[in-house]
C-alpha cells in the first residue's frame, strides 16, 4: 500500500475572512479589519493555501502571534 500526503481542502475567501475575523474577535476584541489592512489579508489568504495546515490552525497560530 502506498502513502499519500493528505491534501488540504481548498479554502475559499468568506470562509477564510470568517475564521480569521472570528479569531481576532475572541482573542484581540476586535475584527481582523481593526489589525489588518485588506492587502496584508490578501497576502496571508495566499499563504494560506500554499500551506498543508487546515485553516482553523493556520488563523489561530497567526493571530496567536501577532503583534
Amino acid at each position: 500500500m502506498s502513502q499519500h500526503p493528505l491534501k488540504s481542502f481548498p479554502v475559499e475567501w468568506p470562509d477564510f475572512i470568517e475564521s480569521l475575523n472570528a479569531e481576532f474577535f475572541s482573542t484581540k476584541g476586535y475584527g481582523v479589519y481593526a489589525f489588518l489592512s485588506f492587502d496584508h489579508i490578501k497576502l496571508l489568504y495566499d499563504q494560506l493555501l500554499g500551506n498543508p495546515v487546515p485553516v482553523k490552525v493556520f488563523v489561530k497560530v497567526f493571530v496567536r502571534n501577532f503583534k
